[in-house]
């Protein structure tokens, strides 16, 4: 009899450890990663029942790489675990070591709620697993000035009119892209633009971005380079061949991508007029045969001094401010990324595309910016929304029934609540702030 109050004291203890939420990590790939490549971390969040808000997953910094937050749309799965099943969301970070050497994710926490007992709804704090890769060079490598891994790189160029006919005072445009797959755009280097004499090159700021799909997902990154050329004199000119060197992941071969050098010739223009007249030709006088200190040097203290001073500090001001500058650029990128506004577009792009997994993962990440602290269902049964409420619990019945009705989802009466229920806590809002502005 007391083995047998055991087994069931045990047996109750395992089931509810079962039914705790689970977080599950995994680097891909995790072994033979270069430097420059794209190694995944994928995040899989398991909850009994279902999710009553959007996870809340960290952001981490790694030295010596650079961390791109998820980004695509979470995919969301359902499991069987011993008797419950659970729900779970998958996001993925991308991680892009710059150095070799050995990388370790440091500890972070995971703050997810659910319902652990419907209606009733918890709060869980999860740790992220522990994992670690390494990222080294080829060998053939190791001595370039950058590293480029990818599958495919394609390095193409254009004039803005054919290199014919041309004369002195004449301006040509050329136009580099470079386009390589699954690779950050910032991380392909700067082309280099060399000219003979005779001619004046004129870069223009490159246009570094990012292709993706609409879901989100990313497929390459590339880097528009431009460049004017003013012909000064006439003569013959060569430009040299631009190379590219990257490294190809799916022969694991050193690949140089080759533009062949340019030759085009300039005719004189009697009708052109340089910019600035020819110096008149030097009158002799006659000078002393001893000049002072302060006659050799005047210009050198008057004009070459201070100019330096000035453009040693203009350098030091950009050196000390650009960085801080910069990163506040990149947050307030992201924090109109993860606005309400941003998210609320989300959630209506879903609706009414009748995508029910993407409504259902973007309504929870909404609701968690426009009423923090609060679950859906607290929030709706304080509105007495009933509407709202019933549509909201058929998306749920739909997303866990199964594939086959998914498609058979229509969110055009979703969206359309939300939108009035939005619009609702708007005007609430103002009434609000109004009055207190009349009662201080």
């Amino acid at each position: 009899m007391r083995r047998f109050v055991l087994f069931l004291v045990m047996l109750c203890t395992l089931n509810t450890l079962a039914q705790q939420p689970i977080v599950r990590a995994r680097l891909q790939p995790d072994k033979g990663i270069l430097v420059g490549q794209p190694v995944h971390l994928i995040v899989t969040i398991l909850v009994p029942n279902y999710f009553s808000g959007a996870p809340d997953l960290p952001e981490f910094e790694l030295e010596n790489a650079i961390v791109v937050l998820p980004q695509e749309t979470p995919q969301n799965s359902d499991e069987r675990v011993g008797t419950v099943t659970y729900a779970g969301i998958t996001e993925t970070y991308t991680i892009y070591p710059q150095q070799p050497g050995d990388f370790r994710l440091p500890p972070a926490d995971i703050t997810v709620p659910y319902a652990s007992a419907p209606p009733q709804t918890a709060v869980a704090h999860l740790a992220l697993p522990a994992l670690r890769f390494h990222a080294d060079l080829p060998a053939a490598a190791k001595d370039l000035d950058y590293f480029l891994p990818t599958s495919s790189l394609i390095m193409q160029q254009k004039w803005s009119q054919p290199l014919k006919n041309l004369r002195v005072g004449d301006s040509i445009e050329r136009t580099i892209t470079v386009t390589a797959t699954k690779m950050q755009a910032m991380l392909i280097p700067p082309i280099p633009t060399e000219v003979p004499n005779g001619l004046r090159v004129y870069p223009e700021e490159p246009i570094v971005q990012d292709k993706k799909t609409d879901r989100g997902e990313f497929v390459y990154g590339q880097r528009v380079q431009s460049a004017k050329y003013f012909i000064q004199s006439e003569g013959d000119y060569t430009l040299p061949p631009v190379e590219l060197k990257w490294w190809n992941l799916s022969t694991n071969r050193l690949v140089t991508a080759t533009l062949p050098a340019v030759h085009f010739s300039a005719a004189a223009n009697p009708n052109y007029v340089t910019e600035l007249p020819p110096e008149p030709e030097a009158i002799a006088v006659t000078k002393s045969t001893q000049a002072g200190m302060w006659t050799r040097y005047k210009f050198w203290t008057r004009v070459v001094a201070p100019c330096m001073a000035l453009v040693l500090l203009l350098l030091w001001i950009i050196w000390f401010y650009s960085p801080g500058i910069y990163r506040n650029w990149l947050l307030r990128c992201e924090q109109r990324r993860h606005s309400e506004t941003a998210y609320f577009h989300k959630v209506q792009i879903a609706c009414r595309s009748n995508r029910a997994a993407d409504a259902y993962v973007w309504i929870l990440k909404w609701w968690m910016i426009a009423h923090p602290g609060k679950t859906i269902n607290d929030s709706l049964n304080l509105k007495s929304d009933v509407a709202l409420s019933h549509e909201i619990e058929s998306l749920g019945s739909v997303l866990f029934a199964g594939n086959e009705r998914h498609n058979q989802w229509n969110g055009q009466r979703l969206a359309s609540l939300l939108v009035q229920y939005r619009h609702g806590q708007i005007a609430t809002t103002s009434q609000h702030l109004k009055l207190l502005n009349l009662n201080p």
